[in-house]
């Protein structure tokens, strides 16, 4: 199986959106196409459809926290495999591959992800990777922070 990040672009944007998920999933991750409409307006949004060889199975998305004036943090916005493809280990490397891209990138010393309450999956999820939680509040959802060595 080959797993890969590739831009999103005028050639795979819809592939990308009609991506599905779970009835259950829907409480907890935004559409595709909002996030990436979201990203026309911030020139630092980075949009990766996630390509299981030549087809796409789930969409990422990550940006410097410029706005927070925290240009030193990446955030990982939005993060979902395809309810086919799902339990199969795509999201896992996917992960390693935006985690190691975001790494590379001389300003990021910190990778931050926030879920919704009630998503408790995604803790065990990204503990793997040795994300830990900073915050939990029971309406705003769970910060989990992953500090990245130089």
């Amino acid at each position: 199986m080959n797993i890969s990040l590739r831009d999103v672009t005028k050639d795979n944007w819809l592939d990308v959106i009609h991506l599905e998920i779970t009835k259950e999933q829907e409480n907890y991750v935004a559409l595709n196409s909002e996030s990436i409409a979201e990203s026309s307006f911030y020139p630092h949004y980075v949009n990766r459809a996630i390509y299981r060889d030549n087809e796409v199975v789930g969409f990422i998305q990550f940006y410097q926290e410029l706005e927070e004036g925290l240009p030193d943090e990446f955030y990982i916005a939005q993060f979902m495999v395809d309810v086919k493809y799902q339990g199969q280990g795509i999201g896992k490397i996917a992960t390693k591959q935006v985690i190691s891209e975001m790494s590379a990138i001389p300003e990021c010393k910190k990778i931050t992800i926030l879920y919704m309450p009630g998503h408790h999956a995604m803790r065990k999820f990204y503990s793997q990777f040795g994300f830990k939680v900073t915050e939990e509040d029971e309406n705003d959802g769970v910060v989990m922070e992953l500090d990245v060595v130089s």
